[in-house]
């Protein structure tokens, strides 16, 4: 009892200061996937905290417009120029690509068939463009670059003991063996938590400082990512929707840990980035299946084939970021 309390006391009434004003001044931003709920607010929050210029996504232009109308209302920033808007749907590898490639032309190929739509829009889309961003933010960020992941707290209450030792992700993605629901949605969260730590390390220069800060993020529960991930019956959405409602953070608060995370020291590079939990209680409780002999294997499994599915598609990928 009292520890719900106190989730609804902190979600409700004690969320994260924000920075001060002008913090990003002169900073550009890069937000995948804005156009509503929790990337619409971290984007609001960037504009007002002075940023030079936010760039927003969306899977259609149109929608990035409207969203794009929104912040600049939002924000008394319109005819400013603050707000820019770009085209990129995660469901395909080619948009990833040409995102990519627009994104490393405008500052200075695809398809995953065969994969459960978590795994490949979490797990191998996500992996595919921080690897295509990750030279070019090397080069243009000097060391001050700042690569934020989204993933979920709810990986750590996943057991891999039974998990195959080899072609891990096309067994779960296989309709007789993935998981519906949240458990499903914590599966495909940890898979993805294995590459971001995979990442972290080749954002490491030569001297094993990070060239590009990079962070796994989680905001704890918010309302507008809650239950959209779980696909399940009326009673099961009815009870998500009140629970929400009673005890969830308003994607305004919950965005304000992505534009904390973006504020991280290189110390802090690698770290599973929330403002409910502390580093040491997170790394205990993911001892048994990320940080222990059979989390480090499964964690170099899984990134071994993420590595070999891009490689089959764009080898030069591989090959930047090997070099």
């Amino acid at each position: 009892m009292l520890s719900l309390l106190s989730t609804i006391w902190n979600n409700k009434f004690n969320l994260p200061p924000l920075p001060p004003p002008n913090t990003y001044s002169g900073k550009s931003i890069l937000i995948t996937g804005a156009t509503s709920g929790l990337g619409y607010a971290t984007a609001v929050h960037f504009v007002r905290l002075g940023a030079k210029s936010v760039v927003i996504t969306g899977r259609s232009l149109e929608k990035g417009e409207q969203a794009k109308a929104g912040i600049e209302a939002e924000t008394s920033t319109i005819g400013k120029n603050i707000v820019k808007v770009m085209e990129l749907d995660m469901s395909t590898f080619e948009s990833i690509k040409v995102f990519a490639d627009k994104v490393i032309k405008d500052v200075k190929e695809i398809d995953f068939e065969g994969y459960e739509t978590m795994i490949e829009i979490s797990v191998l889309a996500s992996s595919l463009l921080a690897l295509l961003l990750l030279p070019w933010m090397k080069e243009v960020g000097k060391g001050n670059a700042h690569l934020g992941i989204v993933t979920s707290g709810l990986h750590r209450n996943i057991q891999i003991s039974n998990w195959p030792k080899d072609n891990v992700l096309k067994y779960w993605s296989l309709k007789e063996n993935w998981k519906s629901g949240q458990s499903g949605y914590a599966l495909s969260k940890l898979l993805q938590q294995y590459a971001v730590n995979e990442i972290a390390k080749l954002a490491l220069g030569t001297n094993e400082r990070p060239e590009v800060i990079v962070n796994s993020i989680c905001p704890g529960m918010v309302k507008s990512n809650l239950g959209r991930e779980y696909n399940t019956n009326m009673a099961m959405r009815t009870i998500i929707s009140l629970w929400s409602n009673l005890a969830c953070k308003t994607t305004e608060g919950g965005a304000r840990t992505y534009v904390l995370a973006a504020l991280t020291s290189p110390s802090e590079h690698g770290t599973h980035y929330t403002n409910y939990e502390s580093e040491e209680k997170y790394k205990n409780s993911v001892k048994h299946n990320i940080l222990g002999k059979e989390g480090q294997a499964m964690q170099k499994q899984v990134w071994k084939e993420i590595m070999r599915i891009i490689g089959e598609k764009y080898p030069t990928v591989i090959k930047r970021v090997s070099n």
